[in-house]
């Protein structure tokens, strides 16, 4: 996995570690939720280029082959961490797909409520080994579509907590809608207070099942103190099926015949692939700006009503 010299191997190194801790709690709410799952996951390591004190996150997921039971987690941030969060897409079922938003604890005692919600986001806890506040929104995403994501922290209402927003674009009404805003105690954590200081994005199997069936997704982040300044991120590691593809990072799974048959089906729009892995030295994507539209609009983003916990 090593990228970027010797100090960032050993970054990416206490990064996979905390991600291991967190896989294990979420793993162990899906055992919980799903009695006899097997998930496993693939996963990029994302060079923050020592953004340790970003408080903005904006995101690009695009899935290119997908079959049911998957998560496609535009960001994990702080993995391992107190008040660690994550975001993304999720392909349900054959007939449900949603957007997933929630933030880990920042202690036993510390949890983090739901202050305000789109109409259509559902809220609650999670627990398991780990334990915080879960949102989820039905939302029908489609493939060879992109998906756009924002994440703002703020400090919150109530001294000694921090807001943390999660918007996505809607694409019909070409307007950012207000999934929810996530408020945490900071207990004199830093990683509650902020998004950089480590950071994945992965492609999870939550049930384990049809490990066959060809999965495929692009990534793109830009991470920053503000919406003026957010900085393209270029380099990653990963493990699993991962590399490069239409300059972007993907990461893929199932049966290796079966997606080098959608990699053939994608080359005339998207290229050939260059794969990662051990030894493998890939160079950077391109540092591509944030589309200037965007940054207007992440100005003067909508507020969705408050909850009634919230109150």
């Amino acid at each position: 996995m090593e990228l970027f010299g010797f100090k960032n191997e050993l970054r990416l190194l206490q990064q996979a570690r905390a991600m291991t801790r967190t896989i294990a709690r979420f793993t162990s709410f899906l055992f919980l939720t799903f009695p006899g799952v097997q998930a496993s996951a693939q996963h990029l390591w994302w060079n923050l280029e020592k953004q340790t004190n970003a408080t903005c996150l904006y995101g690009e997921i695009t899935v290119l082959a997908t079959y049911p039971a998957i998560y496609y987690c535009g960001a994990n941030w702080h993995p391992g961490e107190a008040a660690g969060g994550y975001c993304g897409i999720q392909d349900n079922s054959l007939k449900e797909r949603r957007t997933i938003f929630s933030i880990w604890d920042t202690s036993p005692t510390l949890h983090p409520m739901v202050t305000e919600a789109d109409p259509r986001t559902q809220f609650g806890r999670f627990g398991g080994e780990g334990e915080g506040g879960h949102t989820h929104m039905p939302w029908p995403w489609e493939t060879n579509h992109t998906f756009q994501f924002f994440v703002q922290k703020q400090p919150g209402g109530k001294s000694g907590t921090t807001d943390t927003r999660y918007y996505i674009f809607d694409p019909a009404e070409q307007r950012w809608l207000h999934s929810a805003t996530i408020n945490s105690p900071n207990g004199d954590k830093k990683s509650v207070t902020t998004i950089g200081g480590g950071m994945n994005s992965f492609l999870e199997n939550f049930l384990g099942k049809d490990k066959d069936r060809p999965r495929l997704a692009l990534y793109r982040l830009w991470l920053g103190p503000g919406t003026d300044a957010m900085k393209c991120l270029t380099r990653a590691g990963g493990d699993g099926t991962w590399g490069t593809l239409h300059d972007a990072y993907f990461l893929a799974a199932g049966d290796r015949a079966k997606l080098d048959e959608v990699f053939v089906q994608l080359e005339s729009n998207y290229g050939q692939p260059t794969f990662g892995g051990k030894g493998i030295k890939l160079a950077p994507i391109s540092e591509k700006p944030m589309p200037a539209e965007v940054v207007a609009a992440l100005k003067k983003l909508p507020q969705a009503r408050k909850t009634q916990i919230g109150n």
